[in-house]
């Protein structure tokens, strides 16, 4: 029985163990509410079916059995809300019947799972503390314990030990396994909070100078083994120090996030846009031939010309000269593609700025 439920209990930790990984090395977290609470559910309820699957037969009849399944449920309700915890009990409810039958036992525990599963769902809603919820919450999953275990055991003594020990243990599992998460949670924070300070430029939000590179890189390596054309686009303010000057820094800083707004809505989800310097931006445009980088380096140009920055202020106007070059047509070597679009964009102030430029 010991070996059982240590199995059990290892099943629970070991999964949840797997899908905070999981969080951790993915943008889940970055995905819509629905969609995370639609797949935390989902992960809930076959963590459920994995508990009963390995079900602990408390004794020799095999009358009195326990598992984990309702510490997985309140985890789903906590944590994911009132869909999460929904698909959870449905899930295990749902398994409950197709693998015992629909004999009355299983229908009274499948119903007290529903029931459970839709109360811990509202309650997570609720305006108060966690510590508050953790209390009322396994009060409700007591309660249906109880419940249940009352309407299946006809025998006084077996009611009273199946409630003890399936209430018991999933009280403290429960409170153990929610600060094991929620250690795990604050770290996968801080673990994804320092990414992005390692890899964003903290006033444009665009991708710094480091992460450019690499992934520069890697884009260009991809095009080139797939045989597909990328192209470079070097940015320069013109005039940048006026503004300081003229405005103040706040101001400058300001003119810097705007346009960089301007240049991820004119680009793709896949192009990469950074801010390599400090008034100095570029642009890799994968699989994008050399007339449709010159094309879009135009609109660009003249998006920033129309557009009036600081508007709430002092409502200030900009220019913009850019550098084109594109492979395989100016070269095969990504050094050398940005270098012929620095020369390029030189060109372009050189003659006179506000103007694109293509690498000759």
């Amino acid at each position: 029985m010991t070996l059982s439920l240590f199995q059990n209990f290892s099943i629970l930790v070991a999964v949840i163990s797997i899908t905070l990984e999981f969080v951790r090395s993915s943008k889940i977290q970055y995905q819509s509410p629905v969609i995370r609470r639609f797949v935390l559910g989902t992960v809930g309820g076959l963590i459920g079916i994995l508990l009963l699957m390995s079900t602990v037969p408390m004794n020799a009849e095999r009358t009195i059995i326990f598992d984990f399944r309702f510490v997985v449920m309140y985890l789903s309700a906590m944590y994911g809300g009132f869909i999460s915890s929904i698909i959870t009990s449905v899930i295990i409810a749902f398994y409950r019947i197709v693998v015992t039958g629909a004999n009355f036992n299983a229908i009274v525990v499948s119903t007290s799972i529903l029931i459970c599963g839709v109360l811990l769902g509202a309650l997570s809603h609720l305006k108060a503390s966690r510590g508050q919820k953790f209390i009322i919450m396994n009060i409700v999953v007591s309660a249906s314990i109880i419940i249940a275990s009352y309407i299946i055991f006809d025998d006084f003594n077996l009611f009273l030990i199946n409630s003890f020990i399936f209430t018991s243990t999933t009280i403290i599992t429960s409170y153990f396994i929610c600060r094991y998460i929620n250690f795990s949670i604050t770290n996968i924070r801080n673990y994804w909070q320092l990414k992005i300070d390692a890899t964003t430029d903290h006033l444009t939000e665009l991708a710094n100078l480091r992460e450019f590179e690499n992934r520069f890189e890697q884009l260009f390596e991809e095009c080139q083994s797939n045989k597909m054309p990328i192209s470079f686009l070097m940015l320069d303010l013109d005039h940048f120090k006026m503004i300081n000057d003229t405005y103040g820094h706040l101001r400058g800083d300001e003119v810097l996030s705007e346009l960089a707004q301007i240049l991820v809505k004119s680009c793709r989800s896949h192009d990469l846009v950074a801010r390599i310097g400090g008034e100095e931006f570029a642009i890799v445009l994968p699989r994008c031939p050399k007339e449709t980088a010159l094309n879009i380096g135009r609109r660009i140009r003249q998006q920033i010309e129309d557009y009036t920055f600081c508007k709430d202020s002092h409502e200030i106007r900009m220019t913009v000269s850019i550098g084109v070059s594109s492979s395989p047509n100016d070269t095969d070597d990504s050094e050398k593609l940005m270098t012929l679009a620095d020369a390029a964009l030189y060109k372009a102030k050189a003659a006179g700025r506000n103007a694109v430029i293509f690498a000759q």
